[in-house]
């Protein structure tokens, strides 16, 4: 299976991690805190999103617990619906515009809030307001959300006052206790993706062209439900990416063969190291320094001595005119399974590939 790419989408993002045991000896290898089950609960499912392309990250993570404000309640509705690539104007090239005169200022954000006016997300706090720094409430999102799904106004009724009826009567649930935050804000739009949308009986994440296996997979991205010891490197990979910070556009998943000699030695270091399996994720439109390589090893196999190997061996300026400091080529283990990392941020992938160890 491999993984999709629709866009670059979606908001919020840090990695909680989980509690692991402890691991081979690397001195690579941090121990992490436990996360409390709510907030695993919101992170996991942050990060099936990330997966879906519908949530990216942000240098300050997903910040779970703060209330979305209403300017990001509009611009993470926009990239749940896949139209993020539609807010600069319409089929014929007319830009899209809104009557607020409280507008932030920062590049695109009259194109979204232009779109999101165009489009019936939102008609402002006021005819010509919008108030976009003012935290958004569970009223607010779940309105924006039913829009979405294409429950309109009515002359009967407004989706303003019957929001909570009519979320009832699709299924679209969320916690009605406390602060609305960020993280009430995830797991809303991800039972969205489940609600059948008004123009048809098929549930949104179908309009959005996600193949039923991909869903699935997110799906076990939302359970947190990893096996490293049994899952295939694919699906392992695809955790990865999903538990580590940032946006990875346009990765390739490349198995390696031992066959190819020097295509193992230039992502693994030496063509001499005993796997059994092995995959690598490298950029395949991106002038960046990037390369991910899982390794499941033979029996018998020396980890600790393999990784070692790799770091003494592996090239970290092969790629046309990048590279990254040999202090970011780092390795971990668990059991049979060998992460090798290769980025500007590789200690967030260390991190990543720890926090799924049970």
């Amino acid at each position: 299976m491999k993984r999709i790419f629709s866009m670059l989408l979606a908001l919020l993002l840090s990695v909680s991690l989980l509690t692991m045991p402890a691991m081979a000896a690397n001195d690579d290898l941090l121990i992490l805190s436990p996360t409390p089950l709510s907030s695993a609960q919101q992170q996991n499912t942050a990060e099936a999103l990330k997966y879906l392309n519908l949530f990216r990250g942000s240098d300050k993570g997903f910040e779970l617990d703060r209330a979305p404000t209403r300017m990001e309640a509009v611009i993470m509705l926009i990239r749940l619906l896949g139209q993020e690539y539609e807010i600069y104007g319409d089929e014929n090239g007319n830009p899209y515009v809104h009557p607020f005169t409280d507008a932030p200022v920062w590049q695109d954000a009259n194109d979204y809030l232009g779109y999101a006016y165009a489009t019936g997300l939102t008609k402002g706090k006021t005819e010509t307001t919008f108030d976009p720094n003012s935290p958004a409430s569970l009223r607010e999102v779940m309105t924006m959300t039913l829009r979405a799904l294409g429950y309109v106004d009515t002359d009967e009724a407004k989706m303003w006052d019957i929001w909570e009826t009519k979320a009832a009567e699709i299924g679209l649930t969320a916690d009605k206790s406390g602060e609305f935050t960020r993280g009430d804000a995830v797991m809303l739009y991800w039972n969205a993706l489940y609600c059948k949308t008004n123009a048809s009986e098929a549930p949104l994440y179908e309009s959005l062209y996600i193949a039923p296996e991909t869903m699935e997979l997110a799906s076990k991205v939302q359970a947190g439900n990893v096996d490293l010891e049994k899952d295939d490197l694919e699906t392992i990979m695809t955790f990865l990416y999903a538990k580590t910070p940032g946006i990875y556009a346009y990765i390739g998943y490349m198995p390696l063969d031992k066959e190819d000699p020097e295509g193992v030695a230039m992502r693994i270091g030496s063509s001499d190291i005993d796997f059994r399996e092995a995959l690598a994720a490298e950029p395949m439109m991106m002038a960046q320094a990037h390369s991910i390589v899982l390794l499941r090893l033979n029996e018998g196999a020396d980890a600790n001595r393999i990784m070692d190997t790799m770091k003494a061996t592996v090239n970290p300026n092969r790629w046309i005119c990048v590279g990254v400091d040999p202090e970011n080529v780092r390795t971990a283990v668990h059991g049979d399974l060998v992460l090798l990392a290769v980025d500007h941020n590789s200690a967030a992938f260390i991190d990543a590939f720890q926090s799924m160890v049970k």
